[in-house]
């Protein structure tokens, strides 16, 4: 059967309510290392005072700590990202670092919560009941703006400030290569972004590749020397966006010995979906002036009201094709929650995390494996990216 008629089945059926876990089940979680590659609460922490330590309700972003140790999460990577419709090219580098210097100064303050460099730190701290709290920069124009020079000295800062893994891009291109979502989606690799990229692999910052062109996949796939990720990416067979990865990238990920860490938002779940939030979008920004979170807010509050609904069982059909086609040790969660105007319904929240590996052992995936995808593949990969002696 064609597989993505076969995910549409699986989905359709498990459109119904989710059963809530049973005791089994939870315990399977619970005694599992949960890891999540992207959250974007980070902006909301540093610009707006969100208190990460304290517990919001229902419907108030996607995570805060207390949901985050319901839910069981081991170890949340935060996004440091500048909008680039909000800030100018000048501010990029200096905006990040204060971001991840924010982040540093805020996050230890939660009981409960600290931050780590390595997957060996996020294990002990799981031993000791210690959620783990580590960074991601999502895009490399925030080594901007300087000469080359400059902008691996920026990069080397993002290392020494905790950094453990780099996007290539987010959805503009820069010096390192093009971007699926503008004009450099036929761009590759620049001479520059091979420089970038053998600094960040002596440096023990991991390659992401989600966001970036086709072009620049390949390119990248081809230099690099150690493990991947896309933090948060979906299937492209089974939602056909640019902002997926296709099977043959699914594949060369698989054969690079990285991890595909599946996006929650529903819009890379499902190709009807996204198509209709663009279509919000173009409706309610027709000049493209309004920024992106805002703009998300906006797009979130109409699609509720008119929007397809996607079930968290799209997740578990991503899933599921990342594992069948790159292979079980090679799929990871990257919910990119905080950051996406819509999560499936019945993973509303961090919360719901126990939901999730409910319905991949209800499909047969052994406990073994369900380990895998939620924290393990990821955890082996950030080990793999070590800082060169």
């Amino acid at each position: 059967m064609n597989p993505r008629l076969l995910a549409l089945l699986i989905g359709a059926a498990c459109a119904a309510p989710q059963k809530p876990p049973t005791p089994a089940e939870l315990d399977v979680h619970h005694r599992a290392l949960v890891v999540d590659a992207h959250c974007d609460v980070t902006q909301d922490i540093v610009y707006q005072g969100y208190d990460f330590a304290q517990r919001h309700a229902a419907g108030d972003h996607h995570e805060d700590l207390p949901r985050d140790r319901d839910g069981g999460l081991d170890a949340q990577i935060f996004s440091i990202w500048v909008d680039p419709g909000q800030f100018p090219k000048e501010k990029y580098f200096a905006e990040a670092e204060h971001q991840l210097l924010a982040l540093i100064a805020e996050l230890p303050k939660a009981q409960g919560l600290a931050l780590a460099r390595s997957g060996l730190e996020v294990r002990a701290n799981e031993k000791t009941g210690v959620m783990s709290a580590l960074f991601g920069v999502e895009g490399g124009h925030m080594l901007q703006p300087g000469s080359p020079d400059e902008q691996l000295a920026h990069l080397r800062r993002f290392a020494a400030l905790g950094a453990r893994y780099l996007t290539l891009t987010w959805s503009n291109s820069n010096d390192v290569g093009g971007s699926s979502g503008d004009e450099g989606r036929v761009v590759g690799l620049t001479d520059f972004g091979r420089k970038v990229i053998a600094e960040m692999e002596r440096l023990g910052i991991v390659v992401d590749l989600s966001h970036v062109a086709d072009p620049l996949f390949w390119d990248a796939i081809r230099a690099v020397r150690r493990p991947v990720i896309a933090s948060h990416s979906s299937s492209r067979q089974l939602a056909n966006v640019p902002r997926n990865l296709t099977d043959a990238q699914l594949e060369a990920i698989g054969k690079n010995g990285g991890a595909v860490c599946v996006n929650f938002f529903i819009g890379f779940l499902d190709a009807e979906a996204f198509d209709q939030l663009k279509a919000m979008e173009k409706e309610l920004d027709p000049q493209k002036k309004l920024p992106a979170l805002e703009l998300q807010r906006l797009v979130r509050a109409r699609y509720l009201a008119k929007g397809k609904k996607v079930p968290l069982s799209a997740v578990a059909d991503h899933i599921q094709h990342i594992a069948q086609v790159a292979g079980i040790d090679h799929v990871c969660l990257g919910s990119d929650f905080d950051g996406i105007p819509l999560a499936p319904l019945g993973l509303d929240d961090a919360t719901r995390l126990p939901d999730l590996t409910a319905e991949l052992l209800r499909r047969g995936m052994s406990e073994a494996e369900v380990r895998k995808v939620l924290g393990e593949n990821l955890v082996r990969v950030l080990e793999e990216n070590a800082p060169a002696p």
